[in-house]
């Protein structure tokens, strides 16, 4: 297939996908279902029809506001559906269209949703997490079916699917985090979406690249915590969303987990460590 002609069946799927979360993004923070009633304005309750449901051509067409009633709609939907179709055209870029390039396209889309949702009402939906579990452990069972090199874990003798040691190792050093600091400081550090999410993150990006990436998300989370301190946005008593860092050192693994682990060893050959 032309690269040409790959970019663009994937930013047409992108898009669409786009479209799909924002639904998502809307409706589950509301226990509301996904699938009924069809697309609807929030400010008329009128069904869109198909005309109204081109991603970004129809927020575009319409001037950002609804056919209907003329109520202005937010350009986040604009933004998400172009975000999702740009994410698509890369991970194309980077992947392909085998089993690795459909797996981080959709847990990457779950990803996203999971950022606004986390963003704006602080928890992250179970469907989310579970789509994510899922989508590791059927990437795990394709490459144990087809044979694919290193696709077990040996502990203790026994050889056990990484997807699982993924979801065991990050989700259960979340949890420890959370019963740990609910003693220590009698509260919680995070919540329970946040370790099903390391579960998920544990289950696709396996164990190692995981836990590198909940490194930078801490990291990253730091720097953007100080930074909302110092401008005086937030309180040192204000709560920030871990999910949202978690997604981005999730991302920034998933396309760049072997440059940063070679300038990683770069570092400990240069300090010396090398042959440790």
């Amino acid at each position: 297939m032309p690269v040409w002609l790959g970019v663009t069946i994937s930013f047409i799927y992108g898009a669409v996908i786009g479209s799909f979360l924002n639904v998502c993004i809307w409706r589950m923070p509301r226990d509301e279902s996904i699938v009924s009633p069809g697309s609807h304005c929030p400010n008329c309750n009128t069904l869109l029809k198909g005309r109204d449901l081109v991603p970004m051509l129809s927020f575009l067409v319409q001037k950002c506001k609804c056919r209907y009633c003329g109520a202005p709609i937010s350009w986040r939907y604009l933004s998400i559906e172009l975000l999702t179709a740009l994410y698509f055209v890369v991970t194309y870029l980077k992947f392909g269209i085998g089993v690795e390039g459909v797996v981080y396209a959709l847990f990457g889309a779950s990803l996203i949703a999971t950022f606004f949702i986390d963003l704006e009402h602080f928890i992250i939906p179970d469907q989310l997490n579970i789509f994510g579990i899922a989508i590791g452990l059927v990437r795990n069972g394709i490459g144990i079916a087809t044979g694919a090199d290193s696709q077990f874990v040996n502990v203790l003798g026994l050889n056990i699917p990484q997807s699982i040691v993924g979801i065991l190792a990050c989700g259960g050093a979340f949890f420890a985090i959370t019963v740990i600091s609910y003693y220590v400081f009698k509260k919680d550090a995070m919540g329970g979406g946040d370790v099903k999410l390391a579960a998920a993150i544990g289950a696709n990006l396996l164990l190692g690249p995981a836990m590198l990436s909940f490194l930078l998300a801490v990291v990253i989370g730091a720097v953007v915590g100080v930074g909302l301190i110092a401008a005086k946005k937030k309180s040192r008593k204000d709560y920030i969303p871990f999910g949202p860092f978690m997604v981005i050192g999730a991302m920034v693994v998933m396309f760049f987990g072997n440059v940063l682990t070679n300038l990683y060893q770069m570092y400990l050959n240069y300090a010396g460590f090398g042959g440790m």
